[in-house]
């Protein structure tokens, strides 16, 4: 079957198609905009523009959407917190050490928000601190909520200038303590300097903020600790606590080694043999066995470890490792043995040494 070809060659007749093409663009834009106007029908100010009740001068402001409500207004936080240039973090816990100064007093807490439960369920507290979400409607045409999300940048500039202050006064207090004391270089001393940056970062965080809230006020902490300046403070002090490693079973400075590399990441010298104030111990036992058919040669091993301040007595960081291995000789069995000891403490009694340091201890 041959194809049919038309064409209009009357100007008058193109003349009248194009005009018809016209009438049906202007029907679909004419509906679009209805269907625009339908859904924002009783919308707020702010999902037009500026809002009057919240105006940008005074507020920092963030619009969010989602199909349900609570999502619309995380999403509203997101969008006010990237003025910060950072996104809102998942709901976390802070360290031991952190909860417990924060219930003495010592430093700021950040729970004071007056967000729904729901919300900070799913968000850091740290992430909505003078954060509000004030309003919000349903736009059900298009099957979406919208959130309104404020912060005041003057109550915003009060509580982050209090926090900040409250935190460096704890930071400042410890660095004085630890200059007046007559022993300074200690591990007790040490957890607290780690603890004095933690809070130094938290601060960090803040002024960050501060700043684009009220950068005349930001400067008034300019001589605040940093991060960086505690972290300086406890390299030096650790490169002056000298910890002695003795360990016994050890022919080859294999086990001795592994908790040379762990102290040395934390930023402390380490000695073989001395008498020194901190020592780390490691009492090993090998046990030779074997398979029924006596093809495999068993290495049975325990360790047990610590880091003793011997002055006191206490046992700071214990560690005990315990397991066998297999192979066709006992001598390979043992080597297997002390590797996966090692291995155990560049993990665990690295891990364990963390822990001591988040020890409630250093308050």
């Amino acid at each position: 079957m041959s194809k049919i070809r038309f064409s209009v060659k009357n100007p008058a007749v193109k003349t009248l198609a194009g005009l018809f093409l016209l009438f049906l663009a202007s029907c679909a834009s004419t509906d679009n905009t209805a269907k625009s106007s339908k859904s924002a029908k009783n919308a707020p100010d702010w999902f037009f523009g500026e809002s009057a009740a919240y105006p940008k001068s005074a507020y920092l402001t963030g619009i969010g959407s989602a199909p349900e409500k609570r999502p619309a207004e995380i999403d509203a936080i997101n969008e006010l917190v990237s003025v910060f240039g950072q996104k809102i973090t998942s709901a976390s816990s802070a360290s031991r050490r952190m909860e417990m100064a924060q219930n003495k007093g010592l430093v700021a807490s950040s729970d004071s928000s007056s967000l729904d439960q729901s919300i900070l369920r799913e968000v850091s507290q740290d992430d909505v601190i003078a954060v509000e979400i004030p309003e919000f409607f349903e736009a059900k045409n298009e099957g979406k909520w919208y959130a309104l999300a404020v912060m005041s940048r003057e109550k915003g500039s009060q509580i982050y200038s209090a926090m900040i202050a409250k935190n460096q006064n704890e930071i400042d207090s410890i660095v004085k303590e630890i200059a007046s004391s007559k022993e300074p270089n200690t591990m007790l001393n040490y957890s607290r300097l780690d603890f004095a940056e933690e809070v130094a970062k938290v601060n960090e965080g803040y002024l960050k903020r501060l700043s684009v809230l009220n950068p005349t006020s930001a400067k008034k902490f300019d001589s605040n600790y940093t991060p960086v300046q505690i972290h300086k403070l406890k390299a030096d002090m650790a490169a002056k606590i000298p910890v002695c490693v003795w360990v016994s079973e050890d022919s080859d400075g294999r086990i001795a080694k592994a908790f040379q590399e762990v102290m040395s990441s934390f930023g402390f010298n380490t000695t073989l043999g001395s008498n020194e104030r901190y020592v780390i111990s490691c009492k090993n036992h090998f046990t030779q066995g074997e398979s029924a058919n006596g093809k495999t040669q068993f290495c049975e091993y325990v360790a047990e470890c610590a880091l003793t301040d011997t002055f006191s007595g206490e046992t700071l960081v214990p560690l005990s490792i315990t397991g066998r291995e297999g192979s066709p000789t006992y001598n390979n069995a043992e080597v297997r043995a002390k590797q996966k000891i090692s291995a155990k403490i560049k993990s665990d009694f690295a891990g364990n040494f963390q822990k001591y340091l988040g020890d409630f201890s250093a308050f």
